[in-house]
């Protein structure tokens, strides 16, 4: 169950139990006989202003009404609202008529059988011994009460109650949870790479834990953000920094080599080797840089297994001095929208770290597997494989899988984090794993959704 609706129920459940306990306590409670006395309560009144103005009357009949308004409470809104109505039919405050209370002023030309069957049973009215005034006790009720003195009333005021919970359940729900649900759909978008995701605009001007959560969010991806900016800059700057003295080097070799007999030649390809090496290496940098770089790729329908196939004709004809060879298993055709040189180096990284693991005179297996929501690339060897607490890492920059006994320990190259965040521009995975025969399988996942054809053989 999400977040969201954990909040969602239990604000509905306390609130709804909050409700039925107190009417359940309430129903126990003592009555003392308090619900008699407050039913004759608008008749009490009525009679007592009716008492209160006859008495006037009789002392003062020019005067007893203003003393009676300037004396007496009338208006006991919502309960009860007494009109005191003099000869001519007018309420004695000024006050407008509700249509009931002046319809008794129509209904004295009625007979009084008559009348008795039109008044309103919540109209209470007092005219005798008042010299032709009348004081008339309109009943009123609280809030929802006169609907649940109607047929189906309790049941609509449950219905009521109901849906005007769950209403402000939801609301608060939403109020809570929206701003955690942005937080998520950043982590996620941080976790892919976007650094430059920020919450805190969403949430306003609100100042609760969950507002200062998402502030505390958007300083430690700028953080993040840009540290990783001077680290890439770092390497690209230091890279381009050892390509001139690696220049000289490469000139001063070849001057050597010039000048050297066949004794120093030995010495002197070893040189060459490793400054190719270094030469390599930097390069890699300088791609793997540009690769962090880019958010976007522009992409063009490519046959993945053509693509495939000419990194393994390549890698076979390097792979004849230890006689390893690679086998390859795919559709005749596999046309995918995709960036072809990034693929084709990813692919290639992983098929030459492959054949460098492989044991002698062992294949590499290469499979390309089309499925309903994406294209599958197997590439087995036959090595040692990686240990399993590190397997994970060995797509990181110049990681070392280090003492482990492996044949990969030492290894600390960039290729495969090339082959990953390639593919991670292509919205696909790249993952590793060991294999039961002995060995490691590296799975490359490209979405399903940019194939534009395949044909089976």
């Amino acid at each position: 169950m999400t977040f969201f609706w954990r909040i969602f129920l239990s604000g509905w459940a306390i609130f709804l139990i909050t409700v039925i306990a107190t009417l359940w306590v309430a129903s126990y409670l003592p009555d003392s006989g308090n619900g008699a006395r407050n039913a004759r309560f608008p008749e009490q009144m009525v009679d007592l202003i009716a008492r209160e103005l006859r008495g006037l009357l009789e002392v003062e009949p020019a005067s007893a009404a203003k003393v009676l308004a300037e004396e007496q409470v009338l208006d006991f809104s919502p309960l009860l609202e007494i009109y005191v109505l003099d000869p001519n039919g007018n309420d004695i405050l000024g006050r407008a008529l509700p249509k009931a209370v002046a319809d008794v002023v129509r209904l004295e030309t009625v007979s009084a059988e008559d009348a008795q069957k039109e008044i309103p049973t919540r109209l209470h009215i007092r005219e005798q011994g008042l010299r032709g005034y009348q004081v008339v006790g309109d009943e009123g009720y609280f809030l929802l009460s006169g609907l649940a003195t109607k047929p189906g009333g309790r049941g609509m005021l449950i219905l009521i109650m109901v849906v005007v919970s769950a209403s402000v359940s939801f609301i608060l729900a939403r109020f809570i949870v929206l701003p955690v649900r942005r937080l998520q759909r950043a982590g996620q978008k941080v976790a892919d790479g976007d650094l430059t995701v920020r919450v805190a605009p969403f949430v306003g001007s609100r100042t609760d834990d969950i507002a200062r959560l998402a502030r505390g969010f958007d300083q430690m991806t700028e953080r993040v953000d840009a540290l990783l900016r001077s680290q890439q800059r770092l390497m690209r700057d230091v890279s381009h920094e050892l390509r001139s003295p690696l220049a000289r080097l490469q000139a001063l070799l070849s001057i050597a080599r010039q000048n050297s007999d066949d004794a120093d030649s030995v010495q002197l390809d070893r040189m060459e080797v490793e400054l190719e090496r270094l030469d390599e290496l930097i390069g890699e940098i300088l791609a793997y840089t540009r690769l962090e770089a880019k958010a976007s790729i522009e992409r063009h329908p490519t046959d993945l297994v053509d693509l495939i196939q000419n990194i393994v004709e390549d890698a076979c004809l390097e792979g004849t001095a230890t006689q390893n060879q690679i086998c390859m298993e795919a559709p005749e055709r596999c046309v995918v929208a995709l960036d072809s040189g990034l693929i084709q180096r990813a692919v290639e990284n992983v098929v030459r770290n492959a054949m460098r693991y492989t044991a002698e005179g062992t294949a590499v297996e290469i499979s390309i597997v089309k499925e309903a929501q994406c294209v599958r690339v197997l590439i087995k060897d036959r090595g040692p494989g990686v240990p399993e607490k590190v397997i994970e890492d060995i797509f990181k920059p110049f990681f070392r899988v280090g003492d482990s006994g492996s044949a990969h320990s030492g290894t600390g190259g960039i290729g495969l984090a090339i082959a990953e965040r390639s593919i991670r521009l292509h919205d696909g995975t790249i993952k590793a794993r060991n294999r039961k025969e002995g060995g490691l399988c590296v799975e490359i996942v490209l979405p399903g959704n940019h194939v534009v054809q395949t044909l089976s053989h």
